[in-house]
């Protein structure tokens, strides 16, 4: 567990940002900002064959 210097100091980032959230403590954007293209590039590619198979193009052999 962690010590209670630790927790306040934890205490003090957390409620004097006016950042979101999620992207308050210093490591976030290793963990964000990877999940923003991954989620990003599966729902674009998802849009682009939905589309395809709405205008019935099929895939070339």
């Amino acid at each position: 567990m962690p010590s209670s210097e630790k927790i306040i100091e934890l205490q003090k980032l957390y409620q004097s940002s006016k950042k979101p959230l999620w992207m308050i403590h210093p490591r976030s954007k290793f963990y964000v900002y990877p999940y923003y293209l991954t989620l990003g590039l599966t729902v674009g590619v998802s849009l682009y064959y939905t589309g395809r198979a709405l205008l019935g193009i099929k895939a070339s052999k």
